[in-house]
């Protein structure tokens, strides 16, 4: 441990792939200045952008692991405003069961966009799928969107735009979180639950909740996030040592459509984390 580099990570990031503002390539050259070496795009229900940001990465020097993000079906868990965010990573991107993967989430994305947007209509509000898609592509989220509100004046900031959006309660068709991790795995690749503050559990129900997901195949939790405190970090970490399960951290960035949160600015290291990210596995 001792002779590896002190190189910075981030390994949950969105680019104009899915909902960020910043081209694939443009944040691995970010990445690059604020020294983080080790960088995976997580964008949402896709892998559009990885081959993008891998050959920049190779032109920086930055080790980019292919990465994803998918919302997982969270009604067993009982009423509640939860969110189960699954991140994936070291897959193949070109393998059937990705395929199979990404084909559900976009579809299921493409389909609550349309309804989404019907709505607006509906409320006068004039904004169409193929005014989306052209601005941002066909994998467009909520943010994208209450971008367009803002500028076109209908609210002062992104946070009232998105709970407003959240208010037409247009939901999308999410798959059971052991598929997810089926076929991740399926892909070659490593599921990691994204901030689990937002199972809105309390820790030992979250406890027994990822136990259950490690006998599925679930391999780590992300405990270094912008939602953590350091409490939460300290627990989620000691869960991951007692439950032997990798431990991740990630900034979430989304550029300007989540301007508080800067790439890299957990400020974690290679050291701070236990994931497999060259050939070996780095580890407190």
């Amino acid at each position: 441990m001792d002779g590896l580099p002190l190189q910075k990570v981030d390994l949950h990031c969105h680019s104009t792939a899915s909902d960020g503002t910043y081209a694939p390539s443009a944040l691995v050259e970010m990445a690059a200045e604020k020294g983080i070496g080790v960088f995976s795009l997580t964008d949402h229900d896709t892998v559009a952008g990885i081959k993008e940001a891998s050959v920049k990465g190779r032109e920086v020097g930055v080790a980019v692991i292919p990465g994803i993000e998918v919302t997982a079906d969270t009604s067993f868990l009982g009423e509640g405003k939860r969110e189960l965010h699954i991140l994936g990573y070291h897959f193949d991107p070109d393998s059937k069961a990705m395929e199979d993967l990404t084909g559900f989430f976009q579809g299921s994305r493409r389909r609550r966009n349309r309804e989404l947007l019907s709505r607006l209509q509906e409320k006068g509000i004039p904004l169409t799928y193929e005014a989306l898609s052209e601005r941002f592509g066909e994998n467009f989220g909520k943010p994208n969107v209450a971008k367009l509100l803002v500028e076109m004046g209908y609210f002062g900031d992104r946070e009232t735009a998105i709970d407003f959006l959240s208010s037409l309660g247009v939901k999308r068709e999410k798959m059971d979180y052991r598929e997810v991790i089926s076929l991740i795995r399926e892909a070659g690749g490593i599921a990691v639950i994204a901030h689990p503050v937002t199972l809105k559990l309390s820790y030992s129900d979250l406890y027994s909740f990822v136990k259950e997901a490690k006998d599925v195949g679930l391999e780590g939790l992300e405990v270094y996030h912008y939602r953590h405190k350091p409490a939460d970090v300290r627990v989620f970490k000691e869960m991951c040592r007692d439950l032997d399960l990798y431990y991740t951290a990630g900034s979430d960035f989304h550029g300007e459509n989540k301007p508080c949160v800067e790439l890299g600015f957990l400020n974690v290291t290679v050291r701070d984390i236990r994931f497999p990210i060259y050939c070996g596995l780095f580890s407190l």
